[in-house]
């Protein structure tokens, strides 16, 4: 078992001060500038993050010992992940995530948007993410897009494309309806592609050690289509709760709701996200507005509440 420990404190101006001058007196900590933050030290198996309201986030194998050395008896206030175990990956590789779910290595995860919405198109993005930038994701914020605002989804994707490397895909409801036939009327072939896409391009830019993709489906189709990569691919449910999953949750929902205002314009409604009731009489407005060759603009042609207004 690796120990991965993730210990969280809170440090008043003073006592940041002091542990600052401490590391910079041990000349043994690489010191980094990270927004919202005072510093990050890193060295001795810890990256130390000290941010602005006074938190410290303390994570690595080294976290007790970097504690004991430099905080004396302070007590963490919060244990975010105490052990690392090693899991076995599908295809037999063994990597380490952490007790909350956080891979034990540099890595870019995958997430989409708008697979379950009526009009539009569909969005998939990437985000990689260093372990040293992992408590950085969760001080702003960054979470499953499905728990944010939109308000909050639009301040924290430019921010997240600014500091992080991303890849993304955005189709709109005419490019998502002529790839859903491309691919044999198979929304996961698509997602498939797709997903392979976006962090196929980040496996050559970023050089990650391992790609957690959200799991949509039970034959783990990315990892068949990325065999041949050279980095092991993870994909599980509810991956969002790892950043770099939540950080393309984020990005993909943000280019989702910007492709969908398109969409209302294009059409001069206003669209609703998702399938739910306001969908069906959207549907009859449309119908009443647009001739049948017009509607693959807006709408997934697929879907069978639109193929039912249509037809009605």
């Amino acid at each position: 078992m690796n120990s991965q420990q993730i210990l969280v404190f809170k440090l008043s101006s003073s006592d940041g001060n002091k542990l600052h001058g401490a590391l910079n007196r041990d000349g043994a900590w690489e010191f980094r500038r990270v927004d919202h933050a005072t510093f990050q030290a890193r060295g001795e198996g810890v990256v130390a993050t000290l941010y602005n309201s006074g938190k410290l986030v303390v994570q690595g194998r080294g976290a007790e010992g970097f504690t004991v050395k430099y905080l004396g008896d302070a007590a963490p206030v919060k244990r975010a992940a105490t052990a690392a175990s090693s899991r076995e990956s599908d295809d037999g590789h063994q990597e380490a995530l952490s007790a909350e779910g956080e891979p034990d290595v540099d890595y870019a995860g995958s997430d989409e948007a708008g697979k379950g919405d009526s009009f539009g198109g569909i969005t998939v993005a990437a985000v990689f993410v260093p372990q040293m930038k992992i408590a950085e994701l969760r001080e702003a914020g960054v979470c499953d897009s499905k728990q944010l605002s939109d308000k909050r989804v639009r301040i924290l994707a430019p921010w997240i494309r600014d500091n992080y490397q991303t890849s993304e895909q955005v189709l709109s409801a005419a490019d998502y309806n002529r790839a859903h036939a491309a691919h044999g009327s198979n929304v996961n072939k698509l997602l498939t592609h797709l997903h392979s896409k976006v962090l196929g391009e980040l496996v050559n830019i970023s050089r990650p050690g391992l790609l957690v993709v959200d799991r949509f489906g039970v034959n783990l189709p990315v990892s068949a289509a990325m065999k041949d990569c050279g980095v092991p691919v993870k994909e599980v449910p509810r991956a969002e709760e790892c950043a770099a999953v939540a950080a393309a949750s984020v990005l993909a929902r943000e280019s989702f709701i910007l492709s969908l205002a398109s969409h209302c314009l294009d059409s001069g409604i206003d669209l609703p996200l998702g399938s739910g009731a306001p969908v069906k009489r959207v549907l009859r407005e449309v119908k009443s507005i647009h001739s049948a060759e017009a509607w693959p603009r807006f709408c997934k042609m697929h879907f069978k509440n639109v193929r039912i207004a249509l037809n009605s």
